[in-house]
């Protein structure tokens, strides 16, 4: 590891953990065991919350236990690469459709502009300079598409059951399944797309070592 990825390590566990800690814990306290079970349940069924969490896991990997082989699997392009496109999408989607529906207040302005633009524009500019050269194939794009497949099919079960969607691109209350699956078929799309663009750049583009 270098000293410039042992920096973004540290700068995207700390601006991940920080986004979850302030999204999560605020209101919890004097609060049941319980209560902070169920708010711990709902705060990880948020897309934007896991990919920065999976940034957390990445950056702790390799700042603690590099050398175990839970740790070598993360730090391969493939991984590395599918939790770039998954926190690019966050960083998008929410800026492009979500932004102007709520007003953050307090603490919320915080973990709003950690979760969805710094931690985003930080492990972009990692992935840039640090893991952008390694070996990556064409066909590594594909499973990075199946993680979004899976997260759509929790919310078509967990959904009903709550009673609220986290996206309202998913609600399936409120537009029907059939709208549902065409706005997921179209995002799914958007994934390959940025998934096939890192890909590209790796390819033909000339890395930077820092």
């Amino acid at each position: 590891m270098t000293a410039t990825e042992q920096r973004f390590y540290w700068l995207l566990l700390v601006s991940s953990l920080a986004g979850f800690a302030t999204t999560y814990f605020p209101g919890l306290w004097g609060q049941p065991a319980s209560f902070w079970l169920s708010e711990l349940i709902a705060t990880l069924s948020y897309f934007t919350i896991l990919s920065n969490i999976s940034i957390a896991v990445l950056a702790a990997s390799q700042l603690f236990y590099s050398r175990t082989s839970w740790a070598l699997t993360l730090s391969q392009m493939k991984v590395q690469t599918a939790i770039a496109v998954y926190i690019t999408i966050t960083g998008l989607v929410y800026n492009l459709l979500l932004a102007d529906t709520w007003e953050p207040q307090g603490i919320d302005i915080l973990s709003d502009n950690l979760l969805h633009r710094v931690t985003p524009l930080l492990y972009v500019t990692f992935w840039f300079i640090s893991v952008r050269g390694k070996t990556m194939n064409l066909a590594h794009t594909l499973p990075i598409l199946l993680f979004p497949v899976a997260y759509l099919i929790y919310w078509l079960v967990r959904g009903p059951l709550v009673g609220s969607y986290p996206y309202f691109f998913i609600d399936v209350a409120s537009y029907g399944y059939a709208q549902v699956l065409i706005n997921s078929v179209l995002l799914w799309f958007g994934f390959w797309l940025v998934a096939l663009a890192y890909w590209a750049i790796n390819k033909f583009t000339t890395p930077i070592y820092v």
